[in-house]
């Protein structure tokens, strides 16, 4: 029978734990090495739904993108999703940054999806270079045509499935674009040392907009949830793939942000 070991892994050989970004937690968050395992889900996030449908299935172990431990637990209420999974035996591995740089990881996925509507030219650089083997977070390449950002805005929207896209507010014709999963803006910096005359990622912070204006690139924000709700599609491909007999269960969540627009609510 499969253990957690097991599973770790095989998830380590895939995006290696050993890379991740210094302020990460990913790993066997909660659980045990020795813990067998028949039944895996895997989520974006280990949410009170998640929690439902894993005790509903029975699942042995989740692995998730987001780590259900970030910043350090200073009490541990019986509602928190770490009690919770303890209490029902459920082991949680977490695959943050490790599967952002992957090489079929997070980032990865997104410029597939995104090379046939943006004419990406696949000439792909890392837009910031981390880790021992040169991984990378994010990526850069460049389109075959420039872009208009409410143009490009629009392709996003639809690739992403976003309610809406902010971009920045001002009129520049786009080629060589930069791209981050998740909250990225922290690289704009690297995206305009690059050249480059885009950045598109998600949770874009107030200040950010105007160092963009600054730096003279366009921002893009699809949101968080948006540009990494492919997470769990990644992983369940992988495990199935390396177990074609272990009960693999995906489970993508609706985004919890609800929005209005125009008074109707998406």
């Amino acid at each position: 029978m499969l253990t957690v070991r097991e599973i770790y892994s095989t998830i380590d050989t895939f995006a290696p734990f050993a890379a991740q970004e210094s302020w990460d937690n990913s790993g066997l968050l909660v659980g045990s090495m020795t813990q067998p395992v028949k039944k895996v889900l895997t989520v974006l996030d280990i949410s009170e739904r998640a929690l439902k449908h894993a005790i509903m299935i029975g699942a042995d172990v989740i692995v998730s993108h987001h780590p259900v431990i970030f910043s350090p637990l200073r009490k541990l209420d019986k509602t928190h999703p770490v009690y919770r999974l303890a209490e029902n035996g459920i082991s949680a591995i977490c695959v943050h940054t490790p599967l952002d740089m992957a090489k079929d990881g997070l980032n990865a996925y997104a410029h597939a999806m995104l090379q046939k509507p943006l004419s990406l030219q696949s000439n792909i650089t890392p837009l910031e270079v981390c880790g021992a083997e040169g991984q990378g977070l994010g990526w850069v390449d460049t389109s075959s045509i420039y872009w208009i950002p409410t143009d490009l805005a629009k392709e996003l929207q639809k690739a992403f499935g976003c309610a809406c896209v902010r971009h920045s507010n001002w009129t520049k014709q786009i080629r060589k674009i930069a791209y981050c999963s998740g909250s990225g803006a922290s690289l704009l910096e690297q995206a305009a040392e690059k050249g480059c005359d885009a950045l598109i990622t998600g949770d874009i912070k107030h200040d950010r907009w105007y160092a963009a204006e600054s730096l003279d690139v366009v921002l893009f924000d699809c949101g968080h949830y948006e540009t990494e709700q492919m997470a769990p599609i990644i992983l369940k491909k992988m495990l199935q793939g390396a177990y074609p007999e272990l009960d693999v269960y995906c489970m993508t969540e609706n985004n919890p942000i609800c929005m209005e627009i125009g008074g109707r609510t998406v």
